[in-house]
């Protein structure tokens, strides 16, 4: 065996020219393969990723949309209920109750977008894709819960006549409110915040450089209007009385309707038409 390969070698070096040759267009076709199997899949994952670029902008965009409806519907509902307590009782309602249907509306929306360009999905934009559903979904229990909270220990009054200014929706000065309902409302406004600053930044990490630029400011507003809500909260929280619930002050506090209320009953309530 080892005597035909000496032979075989030698055969094959008889010509140093030809052997030159020999190896040089080996080498070459090494190469070759091996830019084949390197470059090939790299050009084809290029020319995959051009495919879907489009419609993964697309996606991006509807997260950054999602988290924009998602910070205007929670402050439109701060403004009715936790800022001036301004305007008649029926209008402040229905303008809370826009806002909790108009959040409900987007999340769906969102959710109709993301099945249309479902096929563009990848691993990371998958992600974001989830992050905005929990965020849309976080929003809409956010704005139920704070109206619950807020209607269940507000003063409601339906007078004979509301042009003589019988009509009364909101809290007396220093009305006392159990300790677990400040908590409950700074919680509810704070988890909000939290999440709304985590889906930012992946919207910002799903974004190209210049995209992300272009939505920056965008972005920052979005910011300023969701701890916005924190502040209304607390400010509000501030002019109510804590008490524990076994405090006897808290105990005798005056009941008056106050117990399980909904939106649209209160509304029907104060619809006098």
């Amino acid at each position: 065996m080892q005597g035909w390969w000496a032979s075989f070698l030698g055969w094959m070096t008889r010509d140093p020219a030809w052997w030159a040759a020999f190896q040089a267009g080996a080498f070459f076709f090494a190469l070759g393969l091996a830019l084949i199997v390197v470059l090939l899949p790299w050009w084809l994952a290029q020319v995959e990723r051009a495919r879907w670029r489009p419609m993964r902008h697309m996606l991006a965009q509807a997260a950054l949309q999602a988290h924009r409806d998602c910070g205007e519907n929670v402050v439109a509902l701060s403004r009715q209920f936790f800022r001036e307590n301004e305007g008649a009782p029926l209008e402040r309602l229905i303008r809370a109750r826009r806002a909790i249907e108009r959040q409900a509306a987007d999340g769906a929306r969102f959710g109709r977008v993301v099945s249309v360009y479902a096929p563009a999905v990848d691993a990371p934009h998958a992600a974001l894709l989830a992050d905005t559903a929990a965020l849309a979904e976080l929003a809409e229990r956010t704005l139920a819960a704070l109206t619950r909270l807020y209607l269940g220990q507000a003063t409601v009054r339906v007078g004979a006549n509301a042009v003589h200014g019988d009509d009364a929706l909101g809290y007396a000065p220093a009305q006392l409110v159990s300790l677990s309902y400040v908590a409950e409302m700074e919680a509810l406004a704070d988890g909000f915040a939290d999440a709304a600053a985590g889906h930012r930044g992946r919207i910002e990490g799903a974004l190209g450089r210049k995209a992300r630029k272009a939505a920056r400011a965008e972005l920052d507003r979005v910011g300023e209007d969701v701890a916005m809500l924190g502040a209304d909260v607390r400010r509000f929280c501030a002019r109510l009385q804590p008490a524990d619930a076994d405090d006897t002050t808290y105990k005798r506090r005056e009941l008056g309707e106050r117990g399980s209320r909904s939106l649209d009953a209160l509304i029907a309530r104060f619809d006098r038409r």
